[in-house]
């Protein structure tokens, strides 16, 4: 009962988080359409999120009719139930989606990993801003500038529903060679975009990260901190072992353009 109580929690922080990045919210009776004018090339924030039973096929012509009457060519779904999403399979493979993935949220639980050899600041969207442009670059080669540009300044758009710290660890020389976000709202942490340069990793970084956000999102005042891994990825069980829980899984459908 207790977990369910913070999944719920999680649940509404994730949908305010959301809503209030958006440009524009298109409501249906079984979920809502989220749409952001300003960076088209953001999936994530121009996506169908499906938050109660639904015909999948009525999902499908709706990502068409609001994400396609917007101009985007990619399709984004995600489902919020586990087995609702689990049993749209089918009919979003029929339809042309290629990628599913399976989403965990993980919880915090227990004592809080002590603060050894810290080297993580928060630092400036500035100071960021060209690690961001970097790591995306590398990811998506084939993107056009102004994409990763959107990709990188999207990030701005997080202060509207949260407190935000970029935390990172840096060279001597001052470049980001690892770095994660933290939001803070109503009691609520939630950390992401946990990343280390390949030539950087094995130093333990991550782990440093990790541990200040925590500290951090207790001192701001939430008694809940999460973050969401790959259900098939290696970092959950990592996760695993500095005290996270499975809480909850979703559901992302994609049909790339």
């Amino acid at each position: 009962m207790l977990m369910s109580a913070r999944v719920r929690r999680i649940g509404a922080f994730e949908e305010r988080f959301a809503r209030a990045q958006a440009s524009r919210v298109v409501e249906f009776d079984w979920g809502y359409v989220l749409l952001q004018a300003e960076y088209p090339a953001s999936w994530q924030h121009n996506r169908v999120v499906v938050t109660s039973a639904v015909d999948p096929a009525e999902v499908v012509a709706a990502a068409d009719e609001v994400l396609g009457g917007a101009g985007h060519t990619h399709r984004l779904v995600q489902f919020n139930d586990d087995v609702a999403g689990e049993s749209a399979a089918t009919t979003f493979e029929a339809a042309g989606y290629q990628v599913h993935e399976r989403i965990v949220t993980m919880i915090h639980s227990g004592a809080l990993p002590a603060r050894t050899g810290n080297r993580v600041k928060a630092i400036e969207f500035d100071q960021l801003r060209p690690a961001l442009l970097h790591d995306w670059r590398a990811d998506y080669p084939d993107d056009t500038d102004e994409q990763i540009t959107q990709l990188a300044d999207r990030v701005l758009l997080y202060a509207r529903g949260a407190e935000v710290a970029f935390l990172a660890v840096q060279s001597p020389t001052g470049e980001v060679i690892a770095r994660g976000e933290l939001y803070v709202a109503d009691g609520i942490a939630q950390f992401e975009n946990l990343i280390t340069r390949p030539e950087s990793r094995g130093e333990g970084h991550g782990r440093q990260l990790v541990t200040e956000a925590l500290h951090r999102a207790r001192e701001a005042g939430a008694d809940l901190s999460f973050l969401i891994a790959e259900a098939t990825d290696w970092p959950r069980s990592w996760y695993r072992r500095l005290g996270y829980q499975d809480a909850n899984q979703t559901h992302v459908y994609q049909r790339v353009p």
